[in-house]
């Protein structure tokens, strides 16, 4: 082997520099060989995509080929997703788009049939808090805990003897309580009651559903 020559190990795995529009990406031949039509601009076939520098010019937009990028070299499929706003189903599409362009059918597949939305789902619980003036406590960051207070009336039982314990709870009182009621009936009164609705939502990431087979 001569020493202008390079083995094949080295020549895959060498930097390789590529201009996407007005950013800089290094990374690898092995990289790029994933896709058919990236590893054609490469190959030095197309003339007009090599540099003076020894670069090659890409004409796509940085922020969408990061995706395409990361994809390639990890396996990781994007996952464009925020908790208030949701799924960004617009950088979706705008990487199917490059993605069919750049022939990565794995890729394009995985967008087209909405597979992101498997990734990321939300648990919900709903639960009844019944007079309670005071919530409070502690989540992890992936659980929000969303509190619907409203007031209602209720009619409360009213111990003939006045017991406070007794108040509410008919089976609270006995023999004492129920001589002195005689021959009255059950006493009973409006009382203002706190209700309050509990909404706990958990969101739960599927991190192998973002990983190539």
């Amino acid at each position: 082997m001569s020493d202008t020559e390079q083995s094949p190990s080295s020549s895959t795995s060498e930097p390789i520099a590529l201009q996407v529009g007005e950013q800089r990406f290094l990374t690898s031949r092995d990289t790029l060989s994933r896709s058919d039509h990236l590893n054609a601009v490469i190959s030095g076939r197309w003339d007009s995509n090599t540099q003076p520098d020894g670069s090659f010019f890409i004409d796509a937009d940085p922020e969408i080929f990061k995706h395409i990028l990361r994809f390639l070299r990890h396996g990781v499929y994007p996952l464009c997703y925020d908790k208030a706003k949701g799924h960004d189903f617009a950088m979706y599409a705008a990487i199917q788009k490059q993605a069919d362009y750049f022939v990565i059918p794995k890729l394009v597949k995985w967008l087209s049939q909405g597979e992101y939305t498997k990734a990321i789902t939300i648990a919900t619980m709903a639960q009844i808090v019944e007079g309670v003036d005071k919530l409070d406590g502690t989540t992890d960051s992936g659980t929000k805990i969303s509190y619907y207070p409203t007031w209602r009336t209720v009619s409360k039982y009213v111990c003939p003897r006045g017991i406070a314990v007794h108040y509410g709870n008919t089976w609270r009182c006995g023999r004492d309580c129920r001589k002195a009621q005689g021959d009255a009936e059950d006493e009973y009164e409006d009382c203002p009651v706190l209700s309050t609705l509990a909404l706990t939502e958990k969101t739960v990431f599927d991190k192998d559903s973002c990983l190539e087979d």
